[in-house]
């Protein structure tokens, strides 16, 4: 996949997350990001009480519905660290609030990538790079974890998972970047009809995740993540005081999207000191502009008759990919007068929807969105991120620096 010609100056412009986890007593929260203007909403955004995110999450679940393919490793962690560099979002001027960022790396890809991946994502600054251990042995094998399927995910066995978080320590060197072990027993787990057989098989999943989490500890890994699809905390929950009560001092990451009705304080009164909101602002994107995209479409039907690309988007309703779509014609100059007021309207809607989605992430008290009517369901989310609107072939190629 080649790589745009522009080559837009890199300059560290974060805060790292180490060093905010030492200057918030150990509790940050990071919010997901897929452009420049969804990473500057966050940046800056106030609540009422004087509320902000100490950070951005580059979610692979929102970055591949933003590019248009499925969630499943089909391009490497490497090719997606890349577009950050291209996109340059964490670039600031000294009048800017400095974010800390995290980036999901999948399965951290080909083990070769990895001096390369660890290079790029430390230049760009982010401090987090998260992998998660499930058995990926070939491009487009990835289960998202919040799927109905995760279960026939296998994890990876531990050990060797253990040799990755070597192989990724052995390159960050002296870089302020924390390589982050994510946990996936409780969502590769198979749920089981019967009561007594899924109180068995519950309790087996946390063994293996204390047991794990202990594995990648010795691996020398600085953070860990424990994920669930459930929306009950209580695996979560019990997985954090099991595993404090024998490492005070490891940081724990959570990610709330399935259990977004428990409150961050019992999250972080638990152990956790890092929750991340994984895809809020791709799902308020998404529900915005399908409300209007409807309403301009009703009245001019054949806005898009000629443009297969437009209409793949449609279809699938993948507004976030539409809309950059259009962006980039609008760069390229190749933008039609029609074309151009749809997206003007549809960017201000999102843009609005994407403000009032943070407001309500920093000012509520629960994990997750207090108005889940404002942004679509992440089973929506999963179900339009399965359909592939865009080619791989050149994906790169495309895309300014903006």
């Amino acid at each position: 996949m080649g790589l745009i010609q522009n080559k837009p100056v890199l300059m560290p412009s974060s805060s790292s997350v180490r060093s905010l986890l030492a200057q918030t007593n150990g509790r940050i929260s990071l919010c997901e990001t897929h452009d420049r203007t969804s990473t500057e909403i966050i940046r800056n955004a106030v609540g009422k009480d004087g509320q902000m995110f100490d950070g951005i999450w580059y979610s692979g679940l929102c970055q591949t519905t933003y590019l248009g393919i499925p969630d499943t490793e089909m391009i490497s962690p490497l090719q997606r660290a890349s577009l950050l560099a291209l996109n340059g979002d964490l670039k600031r001027t000294t009048n800017k609030r400095s974010l800390c960022a995290a980036f999901d790396a999948d399965s951290g890809g080909n083990v070769s990538d990895i001096p390369a991946l660890v290079g790029l994502l430390s230049l760009v600054g982010v401090g987090m790079v998260i992998i998660e251990d499930k058995a990926i042995s070939a491009p487009g094998q990835k289960v998202n974890s919040l799927e109905d399927a995760s279960g026939s995910q296998r994890q990876a066995d531990m050990h060797d998972f253990a040799d990755v978080i070597r192989a990724f320590k052995a390159v960050s060197g002296d870089r302020d970047i924390m390589i982050t072990a994510r946990i996936e027993s409780f969502t590769c787990r198979i749920s089981k009809t019967d009561p007594i057989e899924e109180r068995k098989s519950c309790e087996n999943a946390l063994q293996d995740a204390l047991q794990r989490a202990n594995t990648y500890r010795e691996a020398g890994v600085d953070a860990i993540m424990i994920h669930s699809k459930n929306k009950s905390p209580d695996e979560v929950l019990q997985f954090l005081r099991e595993y404090r009560a024998i490492d005070p001092h490891t940081p724990l990451v959570v990610v709330p999207t399935a259990y977004s009705k428990t409150t961050k304080e019992v999250l972080y009164n638990a152990g956790a000191n890092v929750i991340i909101y994984a895809n809020h602002l791709m799902r308020a994107k998404i529900s915005a502009v399908s409300s209007i995209s409807d309403k301009i479409l009703a009245q001019n039907p054949d806005l898009f008759a000629d443009d297969e690309e437009a209409l793949a988007c449609i279809e699938a309703r993948n507004y976030g990919c539409l809309l950059r779509k259009l962006r980039e014609r609008s760069y390229w100059g190749e933008e039609s007068k029609e074309a151009r007021m749809y997206r003007i309207v549809a960017e201000t809607c999102a843009y609005d929807n994407i403000q009032a989605t943070v407001n309500d992430l920093l000012e509520g008290e629960l994990a997750g969105c207090e108005a889940d009517t404002r942004i679509i369901s992440v089973k929506e989310l999963l179900k339009i991120n399965a359909q592939q609107v865009a080619p791989v072939a050149g994906l790169v190629s495309r895309i300014p620096y903006r």
